[in-house]
């Protein structure tokens, strides 16, 4: 049997149509189930096409949601990875669709949550580096429909980018370009060691040009780990249901 470290190196998780997956190479043909951390609001739950997802935040007010995987990652010294998923936010309401989610990385354990509303479930998670889809605009973003790169657990906005130039996206229901638009949205975030790529496409897989292109040495941030990788998501008086439809991961180690 693989060493846990040689396991990791070659991590891939994909929830796909049916469940979720963790192949211990890359060659592995069948995969074993594998399983998250769900904390606070989130869960695994049927989603509306019928597939197996999970939700980090219902269509309520004030919630907070995390899922991490359950077991540390073992990164190699870069922290070199890449990872594939596709989200879909629905069920606006109260004062309009709020607030976003963060795909993060995390040494604080799995079990690790945030505030709920503008903190994304997030704030707080530390030592940690996250991608944040924020919906909502609050008195230290830019609008309210931007990527960006958060660290240690704050709302520092980092690179903070537009998906297709829209920042007019109250409401957002079938707006174009709107992540809280309804439609799924493919997302593409790669890490070399010297810099985090993040790309965003609405309603297709073919991967666009990069949105955000940041440096950033990520084993200064993490430390030597291990660490945990998974979703936070956050509502407030706005809201929105925040699923992940499916989710690959891949950690090549060095």
């Amino acid at each position: 049997m693989a060493s846990l470290r040689t396991q990791n190196r070659a991590l891939m998780l994909a929830l796909a149509t049916t469940f979720l997956y963790a192949a211990v190479s890359s060659a592995q043909t069948t995969p074993s189930a594998a399983s998250l951390t769900y904390n606070g609001s989130a869960k695994q739950m049927t989603g509306p096409g019928g597939s197996l997802v999970f939700l980090l935040t219902p269509a309520e007010e004030y919630e907070a949601g995390s899922a991490f995987t359950s077991t540390g990652v073992v990164f190699g010294s870069t922290y070199s990875f890449h990872t594939f998923f596709q989200f879909q936010m629905t069920n606006t309401g109260g004062s309009g669709a709020a607030d976003g989610f963060t795909f993060t990385i995390q040494t604080q354990g799995p079990q690790a949550l945030g505030a709920n509303g503008g903190d994304l479930g997030y704030v707080a998670i530390t030592p940690s580096v996250a991608v944040e889809f924020d919906t909502w605009q609050n008195g230290w973003d830019i609008n309210g429909n931007h990527v960006a790169i958060l660290t240690d657990g704050q709302t520092n906005d980092l690179d903070p980018q537009t998906p297709y130039g829209v920042t007019d996206c109250q409401p957002s229901t079938g707006v174009f370009g709107c992540l809280s638009n309804g439609d799924v949205w493919s997302v593409w975030i790669d890490y070399n060691g010297t810099a985090l790529t993040v790309a965003v496409a609405d309603n297709s897989t073919k991967r666009p040009a990069n949105l955000i292109e940041y440096p950033i040495a990520l084993a200064s941030i993490l430390g030597p780990g291990p660490a945990y990788v998974g979703f936070t998501g956050g509502t407030g008086a706005g809201y929105q249901d925040h699923y992940v439809l499916n989710w690959v991961f891949y950690n090549p180690g060095t």
